[in-house]
């Protein structure tokens, strides 16, 4: 069976080989219009029937931060309690600006309203601000790590163990990384990649990963050189991050042998 589902909706992969010696497929949105950023019900029900028979494949590439919104989709078929780990410069908590579409800034909050099995979502390296915004109803459930937390020296096994209860699923949207080694199409934070591998391991390497998808390409189709640029960068990051997720699995099947 494959190990990575590719899901294509504007060609972002398709200058990029991170994943051509992996077991692969690649599942094909470009047709769809009106879907960067929002996207109506019907639209999302349509993405929804595609996603179906890929729906055990663990590793989902979903293309910019524009599509974050699929991890919705993506969750909606776990059947047991779970936590949401998610790395992400934003809280994808606001309220979407238009009541009847779904968007990439509100599918955290939609998950928490919709969806019966998600116990708790870990949100690292959030702005301070979006963090702060949160509505308090939510509070509960949700444990927050600014971006300037993150640079400090934390105990991220022992806080796992402490509060984590829960299978977890992992979203990781690359805009939490610095712009030296990720390109994205929104404003992005300073977490390296080696300090997204020491937080990673160290959060999950006690509980079983149900799931893992990662956003946060550059879908940006200007100046040829800039392009060329901005994929050879993720491409590396996409590399590094698949080898983040190889190196956990390999800890935890040591570990519960």
């Amino acid at each position: 069976m494959e190990k990575i589902c590719i899901l294509n909706f504007n060609n972002t992969y398709e200058n990029q080989d991170f994943y051509e010696n992996e077991n692969y497929t690649i599942v094909d949105f470009s047709d769809l219009k009106s879907v960067s950023r929002y996207c109506d019900e019907k639209s999302l029900d349509v993405i929804r029937k595609r996603l179906e028979k890929y729906v055990d494949i663990k590793i989902k590439f979903i293309d910019s931060g524009n599509y974050h919104y699929i991890s919705y989709l993506i969750l909606e078929k776990i059947t047991k309690p779970f936590t949401l780990v998610l790395f992400d410069h934003h809280t994808d908590m606001q309220p979407s600006y238009f009541e009847e579409l779904m968007s990439c800034g509100c599918w955290v909050k939609k998950t928490l309203d919709d969806n019966k099995y998600i116990e708790k979502v870990i949100i690292i390296g959030a702005n301070e601000n979006l963090i702060n915004s949160i509505e308090e109803k939510y509070r509960e459930k949700i444990i927050c790590f600014s971006e300037d937390f993150i640079r400090g020296n934390y105990n991220w096994e022992n806080f796992s163990r402490k509060y984590i209860n829960s299978p977890i699923y992992i979203s990781i949207d690359k805009d939490v990384i610095n712009y030296k080694e990720a390109k994205t199409d929104w404003d992005q934070g300073s977490l390296t990649l080696e300090e997204l591998k020491n937080i990673y391991i160290n959060i999950c390497k006690n509980h079983e990963i149900i799931g893992i998808d990662i956003c946060g390409d550059s879908s940006y189709s200007g100046e040829i050189y800039e392009v060329n640029n901005n994929n050879e960068i993720n491409n590396k990051s996409n590399k590094k991050i698949l080898e983040i997720i190889e190196e956990e699995e390999s800890f935890y099947e040591l570990n519960t042998i």
